[in-house]
């Protein structure tokens, strides 16, 4: 993995959400722990890390795929979380819902995530 991309990454999209940015955070499976965040709460990011690797080998093991690209999910207040995959990272971030619509994150942002994502896990 490419750290000093990782991080340039959440800059930018520090930089392209601003406020509406609650959190971000690049994790690894096999280490259970943050590669790089803005705002971001270990326990919180743990959680989702685990509860992202469960979703993945379950999806796998009903036969449905043999990956996951992407999950998202609306939290209570207003938030919505999405969290996306690439190797053996996950990248979760969480957004105002109320600042920036899932519309714009789903085609607007997230796509660009991905393959960015991509890239800096393919340095490995």
């Amino acid at each position: 993995m490419d750290i000093k991309l990782v991080k340039k990454l959440i800059d930018d999209l520090k930089d392209n959400l601003g406020d509406a940015l609650l959190m971000s955070d690049i994790s690894s499976f096999k280490v259970g722990s943050s590669v790089a965040s803005h705002n971001a709460n270990p326990k919180t990011a743990a959680l989702v890390n685990k509860f992202s690797k469960y979703l993945i080998e379950m999806i796998n093991k009903a036969g449905v795929g043999d990956s996951c690209s992407y999950y998202a999910c609306e939290v209570e207040g207003g938030i919505m979380m999405y969290v996306l995959f690439s190797g053996d990272y996950c990248w979760s971030i969480m957004v105002d819902s109320n600042q920036v619509t899932n519309g714009l994150m789903l085609v607007g942002v997230l796509p660009d995530c991905m393959k960015d994502l991509k890239k800096a896990v393919d340095t490995d």
